[in-house]
C-alpha cells in the first residue's frame, strides 16, 4: 500500500455554484489534489434538497477512487444526506450546516422565514434588495477586502429553491464517516456559537479560522494549505 492524495469534490453552499471555488481548487490542484466541483440543481429552480443530494451522489457513483467532499455553509446538508456512500473517505464542513436526521435549514436558522430571505415563486433570494445583499456580503469580509468585493459577489449570487431549505435530513454521513468541521470564528452569516454546536454533537474534528464565511474567497492559497492539513491520504494498491 502506498498513500495518495484523494480527490476532492468541492460543495458550495446557497445561492452560489462552483464559480466560487475557481481559486481554491486551483490552489488545491497545485498541491497535487484531483479536484472537481458540483453544481448544485436547487440553484435557480425549485428542485429540493434531495436533487441536491442525487447530484452529489451521481458523482460518486462514476468516482474511480475514494473521496473528500468538502462541503460549504448549505452545501453540508446535502453531504450530509448523500455523504454515507461507499466512496467517500472523509467528509469535511466548511462553516457549514452538519445537521441531524429530521433537521432541516429553515429549523436550524429558527424555524421561521427570517427577515432576508426574499420569497417569490418558489425560490429564495439571500436579501429582499440587491443593496441589502451586498449589505450581508460585505459584513463578513475582511476590513481590508478590496474595493468593489462585495458589490462583485453579491451580483453573482442567485435564487435557490425553498424547498432545500425545508427538505429534512433523512440520512447523516457524520455519524458513518471521518469527519472535520472548520470553524470560521468571524462569521457574520453563521454564528460561531452554532458552529460550536454542531461540532460538538458530531464529534468532528474541529479546525478554527479567523475569518468570516468565506475563507476560500478572502486567501485561496493559505485556504488550501488548511484543507491539505485536514485531507486524510487515501491508501491505494500499487
Amino acid at each position: 500500500m502506498t498513500l495518495s492524495p484523494p480527490r476532492i469534490l468541492l460543495v458550495h453552499g446557497a445561492w452560489a455554484g462552483p464559480w466560487v471555488f475557481e481559486r481554491l481548487a486551483d490552489a488545491l490542484r497545485g498541491r497535487g489534489f484531483p479536484v472537481d466541483a458540483v453544481a448544485l440543481p436547487s440553484i435557480g429552480s425549485t428542485a429540493d434538497m434531495y436533487a441536491d443530494a442525487a447530484a452529489i451522489t451521481e458523482y460518486l457513483d462514476a468516482a474511480d477512487g475514494p473521496v473528500t467532499l468538502v462541503a460549504h455553509s448549505y452545501g453540508g446538508i446535502p453531504t450530509t444526506q448523500a455523504g454515507d456512500h461507499p466512496a467517500v473517505a472523509q467528509v469535511i464542513y466548511v462553516a457549514a450546516f452538519a445537521l441531524d436526521a429530521g433537521e432541516t435549514l429553515q429549523q436550524a436558522v429558527g424555524g421561521g422565514v427570517p427577515e432576508f430571505w426574499g420569497i417569490a415563486d418558489g425560490m429564495v433570494s439571500m436579501g429582499r434588495s440587491r443593496e441589502e445583499r451586498i449589505a450581508m456580503v460585505s459584513a463578513d469580509l475582511p476590513v481590508d477586502a478590496p474595493a468593489g468585493l462585495a458589490e462583485m459577489i453579491a451580483d453573482t449570487l442567485r435564487p435557490q429553491s425553498l424547498g432545500a431549505f425545508t427538505s429534512p435530513v433523512t440520512r447523516v454521513a457524520w455519524r458513518a464517516k471521518p469527519t472535520a468541521y472548520v470553524l470560521t470564528e468571524q462569521d457574520a452569516l453563521v454564528p460561531t456559537a452554532f458552529q460550536e454546536h454542531l461540532v460538538a454533537r458530531s464529534g468532528a474534528e474541529v479546525v478554527r479560522v479567523a475569518t468570516g464565511h468565506t475563507p476560500f474567497e478572502d486567501d485561496p492559497v493559505w485556504f488550501a494549505g488548511i484543507l491539505a492539513d485536514v485531507i486524510a491520504p487515501a491508501e491505494v494498491t500499487r
